[in-house]
């Protein structure tokens, strides 16, 4: 499952945390409005019907009423009872319980034929212990009408609302971490591109970032003076073992010769030679790779890879003949591209070599060369012994050997895939490794082809 962004995981918790803030003020607010006008209707009825009964005139055992009296006023009706719950004046409204007993001074919500009403009842006494009611009826259909709006509004424009809260949030939440992306792409580049004598551009505001932009600049040029270091000190130990090696590999070739040795002391010198060799192999691969990150310049020309390709064959023939390992060409014409020949060559002979030495007696190579899409695809296969899938990423490390004792049989130095794939990068083409462990290995490279 691929995990969040630092930008999607802060989004998604301050929406979700004001999502819930906002919900819970909505939802408070709306029982307040609720309440308030719920309230505010209980004061209203409660003070119309104070201000009807004022119309009402008690007099000899009995009352009347003034003759401009109304019995409804402003969305209340009035209506007088007698204390037998008898209607004697006014009118009750449509839908409105008739049943609904009196009870004296108190607001109270009821519910008829799915509506609401609220009614205050006020109880008067006169004559010989006589009673009379007057009660007020209004509906509260206005305040649940505008309740029942108010969260259907709610449900669409509450979500649209925090998508809204989102977007921006999420357009905030990167624009001030741009910078954090800048860092990124760049140090990438950097780490890709192995070139360590790039820096950071620093953001204008002195904030963390630009502290962390200055602590990884100095990190970088700590890195950059180290590995110069190390170049440098390569460099410079295989330019002064090349001469000492050249000359114990001549004095062991002018001792083979000499025929006053006796059998036994020439084995040991061409031991001696055999090794010499060998580090003198390992010298000059070092040397070239700690010139080429020394940035020196190669000569590109035109070249014909396919003729490059048969060169380096027919000189390891013999190297092949001595395991009873067939070598195959099979190329297309027009195999032309840029190059660096002696770094081709070197390519090649490399990777041809490396399928000898790791090929079985009476094995087969085959070097395939053909043009696809305006690229030459080159492939050295062979059937030897293959390579298991936890060695396939480490190959190309330097030094790496899969078996260090069949590599030092082989004359290997572990520097010669790690030459390959510079040689490959730095014509700006791409190869991989394809192998099964006992069955065998194929090197598939691509270059851009003119």
């Amino acid at each position: 499952m691929k995990q969040l962004t630092i930008k999607k995981k802060i989004t998604l918790w301050y929406t979700g945390i004001i999502a819930v803030v906002l919900g819970t003020i909505l939802v408070l607010v709306l029982l307040f409005v609720d309440k308030v006008g719920i309230s505010a209707t209980e004061e209203e009825i409660s003070a119309a019907v104070t201000g009807f009964s004022s119309n009402i005139n008690f007099q000899d055992g009995s009352f009347y009423l003034e003759g401009d009296t109304e019995f409804y006023d402003d969305g209340i009706m009035f209506c007088i009872y007698d204390r037998n719950g008898r209607l004697l004046y006014g009118t009750i409204p449509t839908q409105f319980p008739e049943e609904t007993i009196l009870k004296s001074n108190t607001p109270r919500m009821i519910t008829g034929s799915n509506r609401k009403w609220m009614i205050y009842d006020s109880v008067y006494t006169y004559g010989d212990d006589e009673e009379m009611w007057v009660r007020g009826i209004t509906s509260v259909h206005s305040i649940e009408l505008f309740m029942q709006t108010s969260e259907k509004m709610l449900l669409i424009v509450f979500p649209l609302l925090i998508i809204l809260i989102g977007a921006i949030g999420y357009f905030m939440i990167k624009r001030a971490l741009r910078q954090v992306d800048l860092i990124c792409d760049e140090v990438e580049n950097i780490s890709n591109g192995k070139d360590l004598s790039k820096r950071l551009s620093l953001p204008k505001a002195k904030d963390e970032l630009y502290e962390l932009s200055e602590k990884f600049n100095g990190m970088f040029e700590r890195l950059e003076l180290s590995f110069e270091k190390e170049r440098q000190f390569t460099s410079d130990v295989s330019h002064e073992l090349r001469t000492p090696v050249a000359v114990i590999i001549s004095q062991c070739e002018y001792l083979l010769e000499n025929e006053n040795l006796s059998a036994e002391d020439k084995e040991e010198i061409a031991v001696i030679l055999r090794q010499a060799k060998r580090m003198s192999k390992l010298t000059s691969e070092m040397l070239i790779i700690a010139r080429n990150e020394q940035d020196e310049q190669h000569l590109m020309e035109k070249l014909d890879f396919g003729l490059l390709s048969e060169l380096v064959i027919e000189e390891l023939q013999t190297k092949a003949q001595e395991k009873n390992i067939e070598i195959t060409l099979q190329k297309q014409d027009d195999l032309f591209m840029n190059g660096d020949q002696t770094l081709i060559l070197r390519m090649m002979m490399n990777l041809i070599t490396n399928a000898i030495n790791y090929g079985k007696t009476n094995g087969h190579i085959h070097v395939i060369l053909k043009v696809e899409n305006d690229q030459i695809v080159g492939e050295v296969k062979d059937d030897g012994i293959g390579i298991s899938e936890e060695h396939l990423d480490r190959i190309w490390e330097r030094f790496y050997r899969i078996d260090k004792s069949r590599s030092r049989e082989n004359g290997g130095t572990g520097l010669g895939l790690s030459m390959v794939r510079w040689i490959v990068n730095l014509h700006n083409g791409t190869i991989h490794v394809e192998s099964i462990e006992g069955i065998g290995t194929s090197f598939i490279f691509r270059f851009p082809k003119i």
